[in-house]
């Protein structure tokens, strides 16, 4: 993640949105305690046309508690992801904030994933202010939260183990808050789903 992506324009979502960054120089976080390969800087560079020189990679192990925290603070992130995949115009966002636990960092890499990805399903929280009608307000809240997904209800590690660790076969719909709030700042009417589920968070952090 990091705003070489924005640059690099190799994801769908920046051409949806017309969206991008221009710079002589970027960042990019990578999930990972090793240094990338030759290989990989050089198709950065390619992508987003700087020199590698200019490139920045910060590392973020998983297992680390750098990487639990920059995992879980994606709270609003994966928020606005799910805004978008259920098709509620982004022009109609006005500011949002979110919070979520930050778990402690196992040294097995199934754990730490876990534990980072529960924290925001089972006990992330995102308000979020739109301009909009009050029964589009109440229909986004109740497609926001994580139990809206038909995967939610095991620890993370378990549902990825369940798919062969395929991220690709978890219902996309699970990436998602466990509590919301949506203020349509039209009306002033606030609405409210889901819930923190502290009995898996448990589960997760033990």
């Amino acid at each position: 993640s990091g705003p070489a992506t924005a640059i690099a324009q190799r994801e769908d979502i920046y051409q949806e949105l017309a969206y991008q960054d221009q710079s002589d120089q970027t960042v990019l976080v990578l999930e990972t305690d090793k240094v990338p390969p030759v290989e990989v800087i050089e198709k950065v560079a390619r992508d987003t046309r700087i020199s590698a020189n200019k490139l920045t990679f910060i590392l973020t192990p998983t297992r680390s508690l750098a990487g639990t925290v920059q995992i879980t603070a994606r709270v609003l992130e994966v928020a606005l992801h799910k805004l978008h995949s259920v098709h509620f115009p982004l022009s109609s966002l006005v500011d949002g904030y979110g919070v979520a636990p930050i778990p402690a960092p196992s040294p097995d890499f199934l754990t730490g994933m876990g534990r980072t990805n529960d924290a925001i399903l089972f006990g992330g929280f995102v308000h979020l202010y739109v301009n909009t009608t009050d029964a589009s307000a109440a229909e986004l809240a109740q497609a926001l939260p994580s139990s809206a997904s038909k995967d939610y209800g095991r620890p993370f590690a378990e549902v990825f183990k369940a798919v062969s660790m395929d991220f690709y076969k978890i219902d996309p719909l699970l990436f998602s808050p466990a509590k919301v709030t949506i203020t349509n700042l039209a009306t002033g009417h606030s609405f409210f789903a889901g819930a923190f589920n502290e009995a898996l968070l448990e589960k997760s952090f033990s």
